[in-house]
């Protein structure tokens, strides 16, 4: 009886032992087989030429925006102070007439007047770039000081541009009251170059495929 049981024991033991082994000598080829592909540079050595973005165009504007009404302050404009939009423009190229320009310009705009920013359409007035008559000028060194207590409503105009990169395009806003030319805001910001950013830039997508990330042969010279 209890060389029955001993055999038993033996027998469970060693396919124990069997099972762990299996296992262990499947970890260590993992492991081998990465520090192999590492150490003699067999590792993977390409990437996706054109990733879709993930997060849309609107969501980064958006947090621009956000950005852009934070630094504006009650020293700077009055609640009631009117802020004009210029279309964003491409800093490379003045012929550019894509509307890729006013799609940003309108959603910093709509997301600007979700925070209780006054936009006013058209021109400013010609009187919107002189410093207001009833200040007390005197009494202030340079325009800046201007800002300080009790203001009337002053203008502002919203002007941008942007710049097409490999990746990335890169935007630019500004805020700047118009009696003084004083920036009261600012902010950069990268907008993905997605396939839909492309057609908005007019730009032709490129074909989709694979590109070596590193060299993995020797040029003859």
């Amino acid at each position: 009886m209890y060389k029955k049981l001993l055999i038993i024991a033996l027998v469970a033991t060693f396919f124990a032992i069997t099972g762990c082994g299996n296992k262990m000598w499947d970890d260590t080829k993992k492991t081998t087989s990465k520090t192999y592909d590492y150490v003699f540079d067999r590792a993977p050595t390409a990437r996706s030429y054109h990733d879709e973005a993930s997060i849309p165009i609107i969501k980064v504007n958006y947090q621009a925006a956000d950005v852009l009404a934070q630094n504006v302050t009650g020293n700077e404009l009055t609640a009631n102070s009117p802020i004009y939009m210029k279309i964003f423009k491409n800093a490379q190229d003045s012929t550019d007439d894509s509307v890729f320009g006013l799609v940003i310009t309108q959603q910093v705009g709509d997301r600007l007047v979700q925070r209780d920013i006054h936009l006013k359409k058209g021109d400013p007035k010609p009187e919107e770039y002189l410093l207001p008559q009833n200040m007390d000028m005197k009494k202030y060194d340079s325009p800046v000081e201007y800002t300080t207590g009790d203001l009337p409503p002053r203008a502002a105009m919203l002007d941008g541009h942007y710049v097409i990169g490999d990746q990335y395009v890169y935007v630019t806003a500004l805020i700047t009251r118009l009696d003084d030319n004083v920036i009261i805001s600012g902010h950069n910001w990268t907008v993905p170059l997605s396939d839909n950013v492309r057609l908005l830039l007019n730009k032709p997508m490129p074909e989709k495929g694979m590109e070596p990330t590193v060299k993995n042969q020797f040029e003859d010279k």
